[in-house]
């Protein structure tokens, strides 16, 4: 009836060849009439449900090979196929910190007590994720974090709402609950704020007020003394990356600009020794230079720890260098010592010997001349 039969299967599943045999089909119409018959839609929609429980009946075994090949299909037909969303995220593999891929069933068995959100990380390899301050405390406190390290994967997840009445958690955005909702973990959490209020204030209406929207205590970070958190509906830095990357972007797209220049939250450990120390300072005296030459460094190496690109770069190399001449006892008016010129006169061996070529022909020209008369 065509030959074309790109509407019967979505683009996701156009590696699935096949016959389809039906008996439904009336056969005293025109083709142009069985084209358009809504017999073919049905079929479209049975097709679709057939690929996917049969992909779901591969073997486990041999799913990984399956998931190789198809996984990047699978991904795009989250993101373009809503009607069978749900099908399709029981068969998502990730990369999980328990050191295998998984699936999202079998992370929802394996939750926390009490756990009411699937954690999970994007970036670009699987090293830059484990590394990240923003999962050092869920794995410290044995919590699961899924891996995403493919580009599509972030695009992928925040099209799924929720997977088994469990909703998905980017740990690099605000929203991580690790310590509960119990009498005991507000008591340490409304103590923790009122100790650090100075310096929170002090960081987001003095020190920093250029940079950051607010500051905050972490719940996060364990050995980072800070981390830049992105708001639930921001771009993470991951997420930055492949906006920035993509080469039909415009430079200037107000869209893309509102978010890549959106104020970020400076998250704080408490627990943290230069954190203490920061607080000591404040608290002495608000103005204290090395306090605030500190609290931009801090901002810094916590936009570079976070993922993200400096805007000032020439500024952040200026400042190491400042910290290197104090640690080195090298003055900061010391200056680079001025080259000297060479001398005019002395020419370069290469043209020396090029003159003394020239003469040798001269010579050998004058000679010749001699010979012949």
């Amino acid at each position: 009836i065509t030959d074309d039969f790109a509407d019967m299967m979505p683009n996701y599943l156009s590696f699935v060849r096949g016959v389809v045999d039906s008996d439904d089909l009336p056969l005293n119409v025109s083709r142009e009439t069985l084209q358009q018959h809504k017999l073919l839609k049905v079929i479209k929609k049975k097709l679709v449900r057939k690929t996917l429980d049969m992909i779901k009946k591969i073997d486990e075994d041999k799913y990984m090979e399956f998931w190789k090949e198809y996984s990047t299909n699978v991904k795009l037909g989250i993101i373009d196929d809503a009607a069978n969303r749900t099908r399709l995220a029981k068969l998502l593999r990730f990369k999980s910190s328990n050191g295998d891929w998984t699936s999202l069933a079998s992370y929802v068995e394996r939750m926390k007590d009490k756990q009411e959100q699937i954690f999970y990380i994007a970036g670009q390899s699987e090293q830059e994720v484990t590394e990240s301050p923003f999962v050092e405390r869920l794995l410290k406190k044995g919590y699961e974090v899924l891996y995403l390290t493919e580009a599509v994967d972030e695009y992928a997840i925040s099209a799924l709402p929720e997977f088994e009445g469990k909703k998905f958690q980017n740990v690099a955005k605000e929203g991580v609950d690790i310590d509960g909702d119990s009498k005991a973990a507000q008591k340490r959490k409304e103590d923790l704020k009122e100790r650090f209020e100075p310096l929170m204030k002090w960081l987001s209406e003095d020190a920093l007020k250029d940079h950051i929207l607010k500051a905050e205590i972490s719940e996060r970070l364990d050995s980072s003394p800070c981390a830049l958190i992105t708001s639930r509906f921001g771009w993470t830095a991951n997420m930055q990356r492949i906006i920035t990357s993509q080469t039909h972007s415009k430079s200037q797209d107000m869209n893309r600009d509102y978010y890549l220049n959106q104020k970020k939250a400076l998250e704080i450990n408490p627990r943290h020794p230069l954190i203490k120390e920061l607080l000591r300072r404040v608290e002495d005296s608000a103005q204290d230079p090395v306090a605030k030459d500190m609290a931009l460094m801090m901002y810094n190496t916590a936009t570079l720890r976070s993922g993200y690109m400096l805007k000032d770069t020439v500024a952040f190399a200026q400042h190491i260098e400042n910290m290197m001449r104090e640690t080195l006892n090298i003055s900061k008016e010391e200056t680079v010592e001025d080259e000297e010129d060479l001398p005019e006169d002395d020419l370069p061996d290469e043209e020396e010997d090029a003159d003394e070529e020239q003469d040798d022909a001269e010579e050998d020209a004058r000679r010749s001349e001699e010979h012949s008369v």
